[in-house]
C-alpha cells in the first residue's frame, strides 16, 4: 500500500509519498504555508511529488499544526461557553489554570443532574439566548454531572440554541466523559474555537486535489499518533492538537534507527519535544496541556513552547530575547512584495534607534468575512493594508493614529492582519545559512535592532543564535527533569527553575569547572533533530548536554512520514463504583453508556462493565474510522483508599482498547 503524507506547519508545507510494504520514500517535498491561501502551499508541495508514483497512492494522510498554532496564539473563531451546574465563583477562582475566559464571558446556568429538584429554567435560558450567543461562531455547552443522565441537558440546550440561531454546538460529554467540569469545560470550548480552522483546512485540502485531479480518501493524524476519518476530525478538531508533533514522533522512530530518543521538533511557530523508550512513545496520563489550557484530549507526551524559525526577535531592558509570537519573517514578505525593503531604508535614514518595534510590518491575511462584528476603526485598518504591508509609522499615519495609541491586537488575535518582523529564519539569511528569500530586508532590519541595543549587527547574530540554543536547552533540562524526577520538579517555583536551567546553560557554555561548584545536565537519550532549522542548532545543544545528536536524512518532512504511518486505535473507560449504605455495601453501580445500571455482586458488575468498554472502544475506533476488523484489550484499575490498617473499595475502572486498519469506501 502506497500513501500521500502531507504535513501542513505555521511555516512549511511538508509532502512524502510512501510505501509501506516497503518501508520506503519513494518522494519528498517542502512548500512555504500560505496562510492566505493554504490550497496553494499544499497544491505546490504536492505538485513537486514524483507524477508517477502520485498516480499509485491509495489513500492520502494528513497532520497539521494549526490547531496547536491556533491554541498557542490564542486563534480561532468566536466561541462561547455555557456551563450548566457549575459554580461561577469556582470557575473565576480557578481560570487560569485551565486557560478559561473570565466568568464574565462565560454563560452560567443552574441544573444538576445529581440534585432531582436541580432542574434548569429552560424558559429564562430561551429568553437569554439573543442576547448571549448570537454574535457566536458556535457554543460549547458543558453541564456538571453529566453521566447522571447521559449529557441530557447538554443536548436540550444545543436543541434550543439551534432552534433560535442555527449555529454549531459542542457537547462536553459527546467529547469526553471525565469528571473535571473545567477540564471538561476548556476542552469543549477549545473545540468549538477550532471548528472553523479544521473546516478551512479541509477545504483548502481540496481544493488542491480537486486541482490536481485526485480522488483520494483522506484520514487524519490524532494527538496519540493515531488516524481517524476527515468528518470525524470535522465535528473533534480538538482531538488533532499536536498531531504535528504526534505525526513527528512516530515519523522520527521510523527514521532514526534507535530504539530510544529525545524528538526535537523544531517549526515555525514551536518548538515540540516529545519522548520514546523502547520504540514506544511516552504518552501523557490525564490529557493534553498547551499554554495553560488543560484538556481531556488523550495523547503522546508533546511538550511544547513558542521557539521557532518565525519566533519575532524583540528587546526591551534587559536586552534581547525571542518572542513567543509568530511573526511573518521579513525576508520572506519582501520576497512577496519588494517595497518592503524601501520602507526599511527609509527607516534607517530617518531613525538611528527606537524603544518601539518600528522595523515591524502588518500584513493583511484577509478581509473580515462578518463586517458587522468589528469596529469602523478595524476595517478601515484592514482597508489601509488592502494594496499591501505597511511599516508601523506608515500604518497608524494611514488611519489618523500615533503608533502608541495604534491598537490593533484583536484582528492579530482573530487572524485578520499578521505582523512581520525580525526573526530567527532572517538571521539565518545574513549568516548565509539559509537562501530561499531576500536577505536585503533581514539586514536592514537587523541594522535598526541592533542600534536601538547598541550593538554591531554581527554580534545581533551571534547573539540570536545563543538565544534559541539557551531555550532548546533550557526546555529540554526542564522536560527531562520533570519526566525523569517530577518530585524534584514540584519542588522548584518557576522562577527557581528558570534560575536552575540558566545557571546550568552558562556553566555548559563556560566549559571550564567554577570553584566549587559546576552546575551541569546530561541527557541519557540521543537527541532526534526534526524540522527544516534544526541542524544549525540542535548539535551545539547535544554537546552542552553530554549526549549525541541524530538528524535523519529525511529529517525536513518526517511530520508527513509520520501521517502516513499509523493505526486507528480509540479508549473506552467504564467504571464501578460500590453503594454503600449503613450495612455495608448494598449493590454495585456501572456507569455504562446506556446509563447507570446496578449488580448485586462485583462480579457481575465487572463482566458488564467489560462489555460495556470493549463495545464503547469498537464503536468509537468504528467513528473515527475503522475497518470492522479490530483488536481489542483491556485492563482493570482499581481506586482504593486506606482506612485505619485496611484497604476501603472506592471503585473500579475498565479501561478499554481497539486498534485496526482505516477503512477506506
Amino acid at each position: 500500500m502506497i500513501g500521500i503524507g502531507i504535513d501542513t506547519g505555521g511555516t512549511y508545507t511538508d509532502a512524502v509519498i510512501y510505501d509501506l510494504n516497503e518501508k520506503k520514500i519513494l518522494s519528498s517535498a517542502k512548500s512555504l504555508t500560505t496562510k492566505s491561501k493554504l490550497e496553494t502551499g499544499i497544491l505546490n508541495a504536492l505538485s513537486q511529488l514524483s507524477t508517477a508514483h502520485v498516480q499509485r497512492a491509495d489513500f492520502i494522510a494528513l497532520s497539521t499544526t494549526l490547531a496547536t498554532n491556533a491554541c498557542v496564539e490564542s486563534k480561532g473563531g468566536r466561541a462561547k461557553l455555557m456551563f450548566i451546574g457549575a459554580d461561577p465563583n469556582t470557575v473565576e477562582s480557578q481560570k487560569d489554570s485551565y486557560g478559561l475566559p473570565s466568568s464574565d464571558d462565560i454563560y452560567f446556568l443552574e441544573g444538576d443532574a445529581a440534585i432531582p429538584h436541580k432542574v434548569p429554567d429552560w424558559e429564562r435560558f430561551k429568553a437569554d439566548i439573543s442576547e448571549h450567543f448570537q454574535d457566536c461562531d458556535s457554543v460549547a455547552i458543558v453541564q456538571i454531572h453529566p453521566r447522571e443522565n447521559n449529557g441530557a441537558y447538554e443536548k436540550k440546550a444545543r436543541d434550543y440554541l439551534k432552534e433560535q440561531l442555527s449555529i454549531p454546538c459542542i457537547l462536553g460529554y459527546d467529547l469526553f466523559h471525565d469528571l473535571n467540569v473545567l477540564r471538561r469545560g476548556a476542552s469543549a470550548l477549545l473545540n468549538a474555537r477550532l471548528l472553523p480552522v479544521m473546516e478551512e483546512f479541509f477545504a483548502s485540502v481540496h481544493t488542491a486535489l480537486n486541482k490536481m485531479g485526485l480522488t483520494l480518501p483522506l484520514v487524519v493524524v490524532r494527538s496519540d499518533g493515531s488516524l481517524m476519518s476527515q468528518e470525524f476530525a470535522c465535528e473533534r478538531p480538538v482531538e488533532t492538537l499536536l498531531c504535528g508533533p504526534a505525526a513527528s514522533i512516530m515519523g522520527s522512530m521510523e527514521l532514526s534507527g534507535s530504539p530510544n530518543g529525545v524528538v526535537v521538533d523544531m517549526g515555525g511557530t514551536t518548538s515540540d519535544i516529545s519522548l520514546y523508550k523502547d520504540h514506544v512513545p511516552v504518552t501523557v496520563q490525564d490529557g493534553i496541556q498547551i499554554g495553560n489550557w488543560k484538556t481531556f484530549v488523550k495523547g503522546l507526551y508533546v511538550d511544547t513552547f513558542g521557539l521557532g524559525g518565525d519566533s519575532a526577535v524583540h528587546y526591551g531592558s534587559n536586552g534581547l530575547y525571542l518572542d513567543t509570537r509568530r511573526v511573518i519573517p521579513l525576508c520572506s514578505l519582501a520576497s512577496q512584495y519588494p517595497e518592503v525593503v524601501s520602507q526599511l531604508e527609509e527607516l534607517n535614514i530617518s531613525e538611528k534607534k527606537h524603544s518601539m518595534f518600528l522595523h515591524e510590518f502588518f500584513v493583511l491575511i484577509h478581509m473580515p468575512s462578518r463586517r458587522q462584528n468589528y469596529t469602523e476603526f478595524e476595517l478601515s485598518f484592514c482597508n489601509a493594508l488592502a494594496n499591501g504591508p505597511l511599516i508601523l509609522k506608515r500604518a497608524a499615519q494611514a488611519v489618523g493614529k500615533e503608533i502608541y495609541t495604534l491598537d490593533v491586537s484583536r484582528l492579530e488575535q482573530e487572524g485578520v492582519i499578521m505582523r512581520s518582523g525580525l526573526t530567527p529564519t532572517d538571521i539565518m539569511h545574513i549568516r548565509k545559512d539559509f537562501h530561499k528569500f531576500n536577505a536585503d530586508a533581514s539586514f536592514l532590519a537587523a541594522s535598526f535592532v541592533a542600534r536601538s541595543v547598541n550593538i554591531t549587527p554581527e554580534e545581533l547574530c551571534t547573539r540570536i543564535y545563543t538565544l534559541v540554543k539557551k531555550k532548546l536547552y533550557c526546555n529540554l533540562g526542564r522536560i527531562l527533569m520533570k519526566n525523569q524526577h517530577p518530585e524534584l520538579f514540584k519542588a522548584l517555583d518557576e522562577k527557581g527553575a528558570e534560575m536552575l536551567f540558566d545557571k546550568c546553560f552558562e556553566d555548559a557554555v563556560k566549559g571550564e569547572a567554577p570553584d566549587f561548584l559546576k552546575m551541569e545536565l546530561s541527557a541519557s537519550y540521543p537527541l532526534v533533530g526534526i524540522g527544516a532549522p534544526i541542524h544549525l542548532f540542535l548539535p551545539d545543544v547535544a554537546k552542552l548536554l553530554g549526549t549525541t545528536c541524530i538528524v535523519p536524512k529525511y529529517a525536513p518532512v518526517a511530520n508527513a512520514l509520520g501521517a502516513v504511518v499509523g493505526n486507528v486505535a480509540a479508549s473506552w473507560i467504564t467504571e464501578i463504583k460500590p453503594v454503600y449504605d449503613a450495612a455495608g455495601i448494598s449493590c454495585y453501580q456501572v456507569f455504562s453508556q446506556d446509563g447507570p445500571l446496578f449488580f448485586e455482586t462485583p462480579e457481575e458488575a465487572e463482566e458488564a462493565a467489560i462489555s460495556d468498554a470493549l463495545s464503547g472502544a469498537k464503536k468509537e475506533a468504528r467513528k473515527r474510522g475503522a475497518a470492522s476488523d479490530l483488536t481489542t484489550s483491556y485492563e482493570k484499575k482499581d481506586k482504593t483508599v486506606l482506612v485505619g490498617e485496611s484497604q476501603l473499595f472506592l471503585g473500579m475502572q475498565i479501561c478499554a482498547r481497539a486498534v485496526g486498519r482505516i477503512f477506506f469506501m
